[in-house]
């Protein structure tokens, strides 16, 4: 290969494990003789990394193919490559549509790319039958300034909530060794993270496929004592699966995040039933509060989808009081995505897209106080804080541990010298919207 055909872009769309899928992907080719270049028009192979997960996603990845294939069109790179959720999802109708695009890569075939590319086969589509999570983990590229990384346990779903494609996609819950994950944030650790973020589509759900006796608590444990990370972030816990086991490992572990990102999607009984989920009503309310009752500092996220068919405004309206009940802390909330292929897609009751967004609207609101107010609490306290970003006019700006990086509220200190990557503690002394405002009061040392 001359250095033109060795040369890879890399754009990655979606979510924190897509970044991991394509982290596994550069490392995977670099350790095959390819580069790598932040730079696409000095690219000779150029991959697209897709999500499908919803309409607005299908939308972004099919418009960043038609931003980038002009650079095939043109002659700029001499292989353009299609991979992710919709490259798994939707590879027929795309080699179709885009005939200019060389090959579609699943999201359970990454494994096979070096091989692809340094044998150019006639086959244009590769997907389904394969299983990426032992794949090449200890190849994975990690840039050397890295601080925080995400590190996938398991890949798929069993849970077949009736809105939602993932199981189509990514297939059924499938668990990674304990030995490999341990392999692996060592190796994080090694390239200086510090801040470990465990993904999966239900973290919860970890090691129910194995033979041996393990669960996420017991991974937690043999992390969280082995490897000396100062954060050990949980991101995707489905309430059904938190219990006392799991509270009290994360209560007698200092390193691991007094944060919960657990899903509910609703509140309401008949809308809970419709979307297929494992839990109603009064068993979130449990959860909530023996997370509350055992970790008293916690903060908790949830994601809500509005506009379910079948939410009527009576539903609605018992929803909102729901949120301003359990108060979480952090949420997020989506309009309902018809998505052909689901259950949910032929339902009846479908609502307008004008009323999802008034009613998005309204819970952002309500959750805009919740969230304001929670944050007050923190006026006149110093809190363990890492700076992501510091800017020219030496205003730096960082996270708690109890904000996940660019879902949640930022810490600002202005006038700071202070370094990216580094913890401090500082005191903050007040609120502005949704973040905390403070100032430097001395740096934590490793």
């Amino acid at each position: 290969m001359d250095n033109y055909h060795n040369v890879v872009y890399i754009k990655t769309l979606g979510c924190d494990k897509n970044s991991v899928d394509s982290e596994e992907m550069l490392g995977s080719l670099l350790g095959n003789g390819f580069k790598d270049t932040d730079d696409p028009y000095k690219a000779g192979i150029i991959i697209i990394n897709t999500c499908c997960f919803i309409e607005d996603a299908k939308k972004e990845s099919i418009d960043t193919i038609f931003n980038y294939l002009p650079l095939k069109n043109e002659g700029h790179c001499y292989c353009f490559i299609v991979t992710g959720c919709m490259a798994e999802r939707y590879a027929g109708e795309l080699k179709k549509e885009l005939p200019e695009v060389d090959y579609f890569v699943g999201v359970n075939r990454i494994a096979a790319l070096p091989v692809i590319l340094k044998q150019s086969p006639l086959e244009k589509i590769f997907i389904g039958n394969g299983n990426n999570l032992e794949m090449h983990s200890e190849q994975r590229y990690i840039a050397n300034d890295r601080y925080t990384a995400y590190l996938k346990i398991s890949d798929g779903c069993d849970h077949r909530c009736t809105y939602c494609v993932i199981p189509k996609i990514r297939g059924k819950h499938h668990s990674r060794e304990i030995r490999s994950i341990v392999n692996e944030a060592q190796s994080l650790y090694d390239h200086g993270v510090k801040e470990l973020i465990l993904v999966a589509q239900d973290l919860t759900q970890y090691g129910s496929d194995l033979d041996q006796n393990y669960n996420l608590a017991t991974l937690l444990k043999v992390l969280s004592e082995t490897i000396p990370f100062r954060w050990i972030r949980l991101l995707y816990l489905y309430p059904e699966g938190i219990n006392q086991e799991l509270l009290q490992v994360i209560k007698s572990h200092s390193n691991i995040c007094h944060y919960f990102d657990m899903p509910i999607q609703h509140t309401e009984n008949d809308i809970l039933k419709r979307m297929g989920r494992h839990i109603d009503k009064a068993q979130i309310y449990d959860k909530v509060n023996l997370i509350r009752q055992v970790l008293p500092d916690a903060i908790l996220r949830t994601t809500i989808i509005t506009g379910f068919p079948g939410e009527t405004n009576e539903i609605f309206s018992a929803l909102l009081k729901s949120l301003n009940f359990l108060k979480f802390d952090r949420l997020g909330v989506f309009t309902y995505s018809r998505e052909e292929g689901t259950p949910a897609y032929s339902m009846a009751e479908q609502l307008e897209e004008k009323t999802k967004l008034e009613r998005q609207e309204q819970i952002y609101e309500l959750q805009h106080r919740i969230t304001v107010k929670a944050n007050q609490q923190f006026i006149g306290e110093t809190l363990e804080v890492l700076i992501d970003e510091c800017q020219e006019d030496h205003v730096c700006i960082g996270r708690t541990q109890g904000d996940a990086p660019e879902v949640d509220c930022n810490v600002i200190i202005e006038n700071a010298d202070l370094r990216e990557g580094q913890f401090y503690q500082i005191k903050i002394n007040e609120v502005m919207d949704f973040d905390l405002i403070g100032e430097e009061k001395n740096e934590f040392t490793k």
